[in-house]
């Protein structure tokens, strides 16, 4: 990435780039600090030296145990069973009537694993795919499905998972929108709204902007709270497949004290917030341009199924 190293290289420290274009896309750099070139003393690199090794032996032991896996399966795709067996691995999962964009037992969604056994015949064996968190995966085919209009008992068995997540979506919300319902009408009291409701109430530790809650994430997730009044009550907002209700109990003054002392950080911190919004304005204009040119096709219904699978 000859663009990326040549910019790097001739930024100042704390000085941010602008959009700079490589073979994986677009990017902004900030160069941090500058460090002269030197030999490093062997006592310096040897733990560094023993922990790569390390690395590179349990790589080069887990691509053989694959290498052996594959050939075997390939061998006698009928008997997986056999062939972990012989590897000592662990027993294989047997999966049945997987259509693309659904999730996989014990994978959930993930494109590379689809694309390794698309267009395998029977008894083929896929590549090897990385999963979270830290496995590795492949398939043999055991039948090919030709494409056909889905039976009653097919499309039940995919609609199902969903329609049940729809509702249980619907009667959080329903719940949530009481207890905000509940609380306003005793006067912001939260806590006995809560229990009147048999749900449980959280109060985590003081927290900023930039910070997080406690049990909840970033702070950006409830930056309505930093706009209003004390004692106010308001939600739900969804976190995490979540539905959260938020009262406000105390807002702490900034302390201007220190504002001399953080300027530096808050002007990078604006520049890079500034130059992230250029980058995403940037692409957003790119992608437009695109569909227009009708070079990228958006399938708005692949999109809601795939987020319904993971909202699941």
């Amino acid at each position: 990435m000859k663009a990326f190293e040549s910019t790097a290289f001739s930024l100042k420290p704390k000085e941010i780039s602008d959009l700079v274009k490589t073979e994986y896309g677009y990017h902004i750099i900030q160069v941090l600090d500058h460090e002269q070139a030197h030999l490093r003393p062997f006592d310096e690199v040897k733990a560094q030296l023993g922990e790569e090794y390390r690395k590179q032996r349990g790589n080069q032991i887990i691509q053989d145990l694959i290498d052996k896996a594959q050939a075997g399966l390939k061998a006698n795709p009928q008997d997986p069973d056999k062939v972990a067996r012989d590897l000592n691995l662990p027993a294989p999962m047997k999966v049945d009537s997987i259509a693309p964009g659904d999730p996989i037992p014990g994978i959930g969604l993930n494109r590379d694993f689809e694309q390794s056994i698309t267009g395998l015949q029977k008894n083929e064996v896929s590549q090897s795919v990385a999963v979270p968190p830290n496995r590795v995966v492949m398939a043999v085919v055991t039948n090919v499905i030709p494409t056909h209009a889905a039976t009653f008992e097919e499309a039940q068995n995919r609609i199902r998972p969903t329609l049940e997540r729809q509702k249980v979506d619907q009667l959080v919300a329903k719940r949530a929108n009481e207890l905000v319902t509940k609380a306003n009408a005793m006067g912001g009291d939260l806590e006995k709204a809560a229990k009147s409701l048999g749900l449980e109430l959280k109060s985590p530790p003081e927290f900023d902007r930039s910070g997080a809650v406690e049990g909840l994430g970033p702070a950006s997730s409830v930056n309505e709270a930093f706009a209003r009044p004390d004692g106010s009550v308001f939600g739900p907002i969804p976190v995490q497949g979540n539905r959260i209700v938020v009262k406000v109990l105390s807002h702490i003054p900034a302390d201007m004290t220190e504002l001399a002392a953080q300027r530096s950080a808050i002007r990078d911190e604006l520049k890079s917030k500034i130059a992230q919004e250029r980058y995403q304005l940037f692409e957003a204009g790119v992608r437009e341009q695109l569909i227009k040119d009708g070079k990228v096709k958006i399938h708005q219904d692949v999109i809601n199924r795939l987020i319904a699978n993971y909202r699941g």
